[in-house]
């Protein structure tokens, strides 16, 4: 048992590169913020933080990649409430100051349901109001959210299909039935889906390879976009992008929500 742990320890290890610290407060770009401390069903204490906008047109709950932490992302954060949209930015565990540490898939899961719960329950925020906004590895908790629930819209940028597809190009070393903790497999969850989905990814990414993106696209339900940036890397297209990184999903959500009414 503590060599099949140990395993899962190394394995998680070449998945997930977390940070302790913050680099910046939501303060920095003049967000007010709530500071979140909610827990998984497992009992892990988790962090994170919220913030309104003015006269909130719907809620962003935004799933980060595997590296660094919300801090990270603060500004991709303050286009999203300049534009009136209130975001929640949820660490999972072992990042920021979020305790505990990742040994598998199902400890994501966890995390992802322990703030939409918080965003129901304290804010009462209706799921017709709620965006999951997924990005890279966080495509993954955002997807298993969205297969038991009906969303206003999904936002996933530079996803990928399965773990097991990414590890293939990063590290054909590794066993597959060493990643059974961490399959991942968004493929399968995306075809189970019944939320709008918009998908952002690079031409040039190669991290988790543009064909991802498309082979999401193509298996994704209706109604759907892709939005494909030809010098985009995997963690650029905010600044390829400009404005089109948060007007080109506003559009597409209001069109899909003129298309179900």
């Amino acid at each position: 048992m503590k060599i099949l742990t140990l395993i899962q320890v190394m394995i998680a290890s070449l998945i997930f590169f977390p940070a302790r610290d913050y680099t910046q407060l939501p303060s920095a770009y003049r967000l007010a913020y709530e500071e979140v401390r909610c827990q998984a069903a497992d009992g892990t204490q988790l962090y994170g933080w919220f913030m309104p906008a003015a006269e909130s047109r719907a809620t962003i709950y935004f799933l980060h990649g595997n590296a660094g932490n919300i801090s990270d992302r603060l500004y991709k954060t303050e286009g999203w409430v300049k534009r009136g949209y209130s975001v929640f930015l949820l660490d999972y565990r072992s990042y920021g100051q979020s305790k505990g540490s990742i040994t598998s898939e199902n400890d994501i899961y966890q995390d992802a349901e322990a703030g939409l719960a918080w965003l129901r329950n304290e804010k009462k925020t209706a799921l017709s109001d709620l965006i999951i906004y997924g990005e890279s590895i966080g495509s993954a908790p955002a997807l298993y959210l969205a297969v038991k629930r009906n969303f206003k819209a999904l936002i996933l940028e530079s996803p990928f299909t399965s773990l097991a597809d990414v590890a293939k190009i990063h590290y054909p070393f590794v066993p597959s039935f060493l990643l059974r903790q961490f399959q991942f497999n968004n493929l399968e969850r995306l075809r189970q889906i019944h939320t709008p989905v918009i998908i952002l990814h690079g031409i040039q990414d190669g991290i988790c390879p543009y064909r991802m993106g498309e082979t999401l696209f193509r298996e994704a339900p209706q109604p759907k976009e892709l939005v494909s940036v030809p010098e985009g890397r995997h963690n650029d297209l905010y600044e390829l992008l400009g404005a089109d990184f948060f007007d080109k999903p506003i559009r597409f959500m209001v069109q899909s929500a003129g298309s179900s009414s």
